[in-house]
């Protein structure tokens, strides 16, 4: 298994345990006050923050530039795969309706965070020295 490989999945697990922890406290307790938007607008820059702390750590050993852009675009491909097998293990969720859910401002918002998670670590990467 490559560096870049290694790291996207220590990545995307460390990142995904986060959001499992949060995803709770996001629909049971914000959820109901804020909306569902609004509470997914608070947990997100708590995740972007913690994968902002994580992503030079884990990506020590994967060489900045085009290395930590694989690196997150394969993290992106993993944690697409996880919150798919979630979605149809705990909603019941099939491929389309899993595509459809992101035509909503909550799968918009989704879709924004999941983007800068596969870029972080290529910025955090730039001007490292490896």
């Amino acid at each position: 298994m490559s560096r870049e490989l290694r790291a996207a999945l220590v990545y995307v697990l460390l990142a995904f345990a986060l959001g499992f922890v949060l995803g709770p406290v996001r629909e049971l307790l914000l959820a109901p006050a804020l909306g569902r938007v609004g509470a997914l607008l608070v947990e997100l820059p708590l995740l972007l923050a913690a994968c902002w702390w994580l992503a030079p750590r884990v990506m020590r050993r994967v060489p900045p530039g085009v290395g930590r852009l694989r690196a997150g675009f394969a993290a992106l491909a993993l944690l697409l795969f996880l919150e798919f097998t979630l979605g149809m293990v705990l909603r019941g969720w099939d491929f389309p309706t899993w595509l459809e859910s992101f035509w909503t401002a909550h799968g918009a918002v989704t879709l924004a965070g999941y983007w800068l998670f596969a870029l972080i670590p290529y910025w955090r990467g730039v001007g490292a020295r490896g």
